[in-house]
């Protein structure tokens, strides 16, 4: 114990101080009195356990390292608990004096004098007044104001297309109302699948029309909005837009006419379908695909370089979880690579890798930017 006393007494010492500290701020919270009365609930049942501590350390109940710590335990309680007894009794004198110096004084006054007033003088009482009911006029009808009639006007429902002009560079092109002019297929515009459609919809453009009017400004704008600048320009939905506009066939429309399910179905987008007759058109060697619903299909786009775009045309692929992109060979990379236009882009951003990792539930940090919302391609 003498050990432990010549260890711990600045921590002692600051318990003691602080126990002062509350029992003086609690005594004059409450304003009873030092004793047991002005105690709150808490301080009672810490002085409670210190006893039963107090019980178990003197027996010897838990020896070794234990009994340790509940006697340097005992010593930092024992230290408050003495320090809340100071400060209460520190600030019951100050009470004390805060009621004497509160303390009325008795001022003695002077015994009320009576005064009898004067009987009154009876009030002569006057006769009864006729009383004439006045008879109220009778009421005169209030015309009920008509209410105009109300003109209905018909207006055709406006696109709800996302504000935030500003934020794109370029300028946004006209927006026209559903159901205005007869809807155009644009999945027939090579680059256009069923997503850039909907989000080209949300915009309101449903034309070719529209789109071969746009400017290089409107190209910009909307190459920005839909997170992949220089796009349109690349694969020209403008030039197309206008052969389609004007009746004229293009390779999609062409393989749409064929029955090609990839080029005006909804449920793939319109990039060029990899048939195995197309593999060597292309380096490396194409990667081993899955039916859709062979497995649970992962975000791919919690992938570094993948947003919307790359993972439609790798579902295009039969490429729909983390494990087979990390079987990857650098043969598939290559091929995947050329056939979606941007030859060594999988190798320079590990693809391969950030997919092993995913594949084992490891995250990464664009993996985490991605599921907090703060990657606007993969939202």
């Amino acid at each position: 114990m003498t050990y432990l006393f010549s260890t711990y007494w600045p921590w002692m010492l600051l318990a003691l101080v602080l126990g002062g500290i509350v029992g003086f701020a609690t005594f004059l919270r409450s304003g009873k009195g030092w004793w047991p009365d002005s105690w709150p609930g808490w301080f009672k049942l810490l002085s409670l356990l210190f006893l039963v501590g107090l019980v178990v350390a003197i027996f010897k109940w838990l020896p070794g390292l234990l009994g340790h710590y509940l006697e340097t335990a005992l010593l930092f309680v024992g230290s408050y608990i003495v320090g809340c007894f100071l400060g209460s009794w520190l600030a019951s004198f100050r009470s004390r004096e805060a009621i004497e110096t509160n303390e009325p004084v008795a001022v003695s006054e002077p015994a009320p004098v009576r005064i009898t007033p004067p009987a009154p003088a009876p009030v002569p009482t006057p006769p009864a007044a006729r009383v004439v009911t006045p008879v109220p006029p009778p009421p005169v009808a209030t015309p009920i104001p008509t209410p105009a009639p109300v003109r209905a006007t018909t207006s055709a429902p406006v696109s709800s297309a996302p504000a935030g002009d500003h934020l794109h560079p370029g300028q946004r092109p006209p927006a026209v109302a559903k159901g205005v002019a007869a809807l155009d297929d644009l999945k027939l515009i090579d680059g256009v699948g069923p997503v850039n459609e909907g989000k080209l919809h949300e915009l309101g453009i449903w034309t070719f029309k529209q789109i071969a009017a746009w400017t290089p400004a409107n190209a910009e704008w909307v190459g920005s909005y839909m997170a992949f600048p220089g796009r349109i320009e690349r694969e020209d939905w403008i030039g197309q837009a206008a052969q389609l506009a004007k009746g004229l066939g293009t390779d999609v429309s062409r393989r749409a006419d064929l029955g090609d399910a990839s080029a005006s179905s909804g449920f793939v987008s319109s990039a060029p379908a990899a048939t195995s007759g197309a593999d060597g058109d292309h380096p490396g060697q194409r990667p081993p695909s899955a039916a859709k619903g062979a497995a649970t299909p992962d975000n791919l786009k919690r992938i570094s370089g993948i947003g919307h775009v790359n993972e439609e045309k790798l579902n295009e692929l039969g490429i729909w979880t983390f494990a087979q992109i990390a079987a990857w060979t650098e043969g598939n990379a290559e091929w995947v690579g050329s056939y979606m236009a941007f030859p060594g882009r999988i190798e320079r951003e590990d693809w391969v890798g950030q997919a092993a990792q995913l594949a084992k539930g490891i995250e990464t940090e664009f993996s985490r930017r991605v599921d907090h919302g703060d990657v606007p391609t993969s939202s």
